[in-house]
């Protein structure tokens, strides 16, 4: 069978100096001008780095216009860091907020430390290099619209796993606190907006960002003389599948999960407290709701007297409920991408956008950029322009950051979905291998993540499985029984990861499991049985012959998910709850983080190269070394002919990550998200058409609504220059369609009031869902989920 090790790509690039140290970091206002003089040599150390590129350029030849350019690019990010450090030593409210900042991050982990009972060693706390270059970088430009880079869409391209999550993290952490330092007055509402594509990767990135506000609420409640007496809070805005949409939902939950369902729990997302771990039961949802008055409440409570939050009756920051959410817009907003679609029906979401005397969001990240393609990324990227002429009405051009593992031409990506020009960080070296921040380990130092090519030409893609997946259940015991590491190796290797590129493989694997795998393992348990087992440290053959096996799919709810995640932590040693087996779909490719696990079988090559390294990436994240089993098919085309390049692919396989296709404003994405659009700007942007009725107050003679279609038409024109006619044209006509469609309810025998939907009589919808038995004069999506047309089937 073809092998190929391929190198892992380390962050580890500089020495564990002082300044790395969240620590030292912490103390920025005590020792400031000797944090400023490490900060700096930080940075000179890069600047060092930079001048022994440039002497290469000479060996380039032919190339050098393109090293030319490398330079140019890390001598602008080299700018931008000294920028971030001269803000810092003369803006008091930044050097309080970095110092803060260092602190909530030092102060989590501190507690995450205790909760695992592992070493709290302050030296041990410490920033990767690139986290800490990647904050100096965005610093002033995150928090200074004047900034040359406010407009800058900063992209975080690293491999999975290297610390991307905490790297924007930090730099949410700073702009919470430097507004909050800034603006006491408005500084109440949403700062920072993060969103994803899937609903797992969302609930996972909600409970990590959910421990550092726990740890800046802390900060603020022992400094409220700078902070304020606001909560510091995150919210998770998903859709009703994941968590509760109103406040008589969550109470019907509590009250069933205090009748005994433990299933309903799930609902919440939260299963434990975010600071100290301890796990929820019925008492920890506090729910209410009255009938009569249609008020309600939902709050999370920690009751344990080891915990800070459970030491008094405050509730813990955070809140799922999407009427929790409209009610006290949460300092941090977690939400899908698709939750966005429902700015247009709802107007209470305008209180996310900085309602009354509140500041707008100011940042907003982006994780998985990759994803946001295809039908998705076109629809999104039309809802994206409404999102920043709305901000920018009001006052706020907001900072864009992002992070991907796997991107090309991603500056055409980011011009069509952002209208900005993107900085990639860390800036590439000149030689691939080495861009200082980042480089790749030889493999004679670190092992790398093993690929192995398995090809079964005369079974077929059902029987194929069923060698391979029963040689590795009995792997485990057969191959790590005799070494001191044992138990390590065992449960690295103990969970297979089967990743199914169709929920129809899923099903033939699952099959193939219960019947031709469960008899070949039979026969090779027996033969190990009787074998020699006078070895020294012998473990007796474990029998796997009827294994454990989950599916992790998007047929299964939020809650079933989550609960899967739980289980894959569990390790050999609890056989009866251990998941042996987890069929996956692409979900696992972004979704899925768990350390433990190194091995994988991939079935079938899947459809494009960013989703084979992304799957492929979830395992071998901890000390013991990826393996990934690739299963070809004799019958698929795509199969055979990867397995024939299997080398020179897995040499470099980044070179054929595909480019990602988005189209935001070609004719079929307008049509379909055009018109929710300039209602979602109009409503959120203009005072008096927020509300239902406000729809037949629009005029497009309007000053300000004049003003905000320009701005509207300005930023889509900005996306795509090309067709900024075709688009100037089309919002005029829904301009105009909207105008005559107030004109002719006013206008008809009996009178009409034009609203946004739900209508009762004597009323009329400008807007309805394709779905809906409702009429209206527009259709537009209620999610970006499913963006293609519907199709009735009839019998004939």
């Amino acid at each position: 069978m073809p092998v190929v090790e391929v190198p892992q790509v380390t962050a580890d690039t500089v020495n564990q100096s002082s300044v790395l140290n969240l620590h030292f970091l912490s103390q920025f206002k005590q020792n400031k001008s000797q944090t400023i003089q490490a900060l700096y040599q930080f940075v000179e150390d890069y600047a060092k780095w930079i001048t022994t590129q440039k002497s290469q350029l000479s060996e380039l030849g032919e190339m050098s216009v393109a090293g030319q350019r490398i330079i140019q690019r890390m001598e602008i990010a080299l700018y931008r860091m000294k920028s971030g450090i001269q803000l810092l030593a003369n803006n008091e409210n930044a050097a309080i907020a970095f110092s803060l900042t260092n602190q909530a991050m030092l102060n989590q982990m501190l507690q995450s430390a205790k909760n695992n009972k592992k070493n709290t060693a302050l030296s041990q706390f410490n920033w990767r290099p690139f986290q800490l270059a990647f904050i100096l970088t965005t610093l002033s430009s995150s928090v200074n619209q004047e900034d040359d880079f406010r407009d800058m869409f900063d992209l975080i391209w690293f491999p999975t796993g290297g610390g991307k999550t905490e790297a924007y993290l930090g730099l949410a952490a700073f702009v919470i606190l430097f507004r909050r330092l800034t603006y006491p007055n408005s500084s109440d509402g949403t700062a920072v907006l993060m969103r994803y594509t899937l609903r797992l990767l969302t609930a996972q990135q909600f409970l990590r960002a959910t421990r550092l506000i726990c740890a800046l609420e802390i900060l603020r409640q022992e400094n409220t003389s700078l902070l304020g007496d606001k909560p510091i809070t995150i919210g998770l805005w998903v859709g009703q599948a994941s968590t509760p949409n109103l406040f008589s939902e969550a109470n019907d939950i509590v009250r069933e999960i205090k009748q005994g369902s433990t299933q309903k729990q799930n609902a919440f997302v939260l299963q434990e407290c975010p600071w100290c771990k301890t796990p929820f039961s019925d008492q920890n949802f506090r729910a209410k709701y009255n009938t009569l008055t249609k008020k309600g409440e939902f709050h999370f409570h920690c009751y344990s007297p080891h915990c800070h939050f459970g030491q008094s009756e405050q509730a813990l920051p955070c809140q799922v409920v999407d009427e929790g959410l409209y009610e006290t817009p949460p300092t941090f907003l977690v939400a899908t991408l698709d939750k966005f679609a429902r700015f247009p029906w709802e107007e209470r979401a305008t209180s996310f956008l900085g309602k009354g005397t509140n500041r707008p969001p100011e940042l907003i990240i982006q994780d998985e950029l990759h994803l946001i393609a295809g039908a998705l990324g076109s629809v999104s990227g039309v809802y994206e322009a409404a999102l920043d002429t709305i901000l920018r009405i009001k006052g706020i051009y907001p900072k864009y950051v992002a992070s991907t593992a796997t991107i090309r031409m991603a500056d055409e990506q980011v011009k069509k979905l952002y209208a900005r020009e993107v900085s990639i960080f860390p800036s590439q070296g000149i030689n691939a291998e080495d861009a200082y921040f980042a480089k790749t380990v030889p493999l004679s130092k670190k092992p790398g993540r093993c690929y192995i090519g398995y090809f079964a030409p005369h079974l077929s893609r059902r029987d194929s499985l069923a060698p391979l997946a029963t040689a590795l259940l009995r792997a485990p015991s057969a191959l790590f029984n005799h070494l001191e590491q044992r138990e390590e190796l065992i449960d690295a290797w103990w969970t297979q990861v089967i990743y199914h590129g169709s929920l129809k493989g899923i099903g033939v694997s699952h099959n193939a499991f219960n019947v031709d795998i469960s008899k070949t393992y039979q026969r090779l348990y027996e033969q190990e049985t009787t074998g020699d087992n006078e070895k020294e440290n012998y473990i007796e053959p474990i029998d796997r012959q009827h294994p454990n096996i989950k599916q992790l799919t998007s047929l299964l709810s939020a809650a079933d998910n989550t609960e899967i995640f739980a289980k894959l932590e569990l390790n050999w040693m609890k056989p009866k709850e251990c998941i042996d087996v987890l069929l996956a779909t692409n979900m696992i490719s972004v979704g899925l983080d768990v350390s433990r696990l190194a091995l994988m079988i991939i079935n079938g090559q899947p459809l494009t190269t960013a989703e084979y390294i992304q799957a492929s990436s979830r395992v071998g994240r901890s000390t013991v070394p990826g393996v990934v089993f690739v299963n070809y098919y004799r019958d698929q085309a795509r199969s055979l002919s990867h397995y024939e390049n299997f080398q020179a692919y897995h040499d470099g396989f980044y070179r054929f990550v595909e480019p990602t296709s988005v189209t935001p404003f070609t004719y079929q994405a307008r049509k379909r998200a055009l018109a929710a659009a300039l209602v979602m700007v109009m409503r959120h942007s203009i005072p008096n058409l927020l509300n239902n009725s406000g729809a037949e107050q629009f005029s497009s003679v309007d000053e300000d609504i004049a003003n905000a279609l320009r701005q509207f038409v300005q930023r889509c024109g900005l996306a795509d220059p090309e067709r900024k006619s075709e688009i100037t044209q089309h919002i005029q006509k829904l301009a105009k369609e909207w105008d005559a469609l107030i004109q002719n309810c006013q206008n008809s025998c009996i009178y009409q009031k034009l609203v946004y939907h739900h209508s009762e009589q004597g009323q009329k919808n400008l807007l309805t869902t394709l779905e809906s038995p409702e009429k209206g004069y527009w259709a537009i999506l209620n999610s970006m989920r499913n963006v293609e047309h519907s199709g009735e089937i009839d019998l004939l």
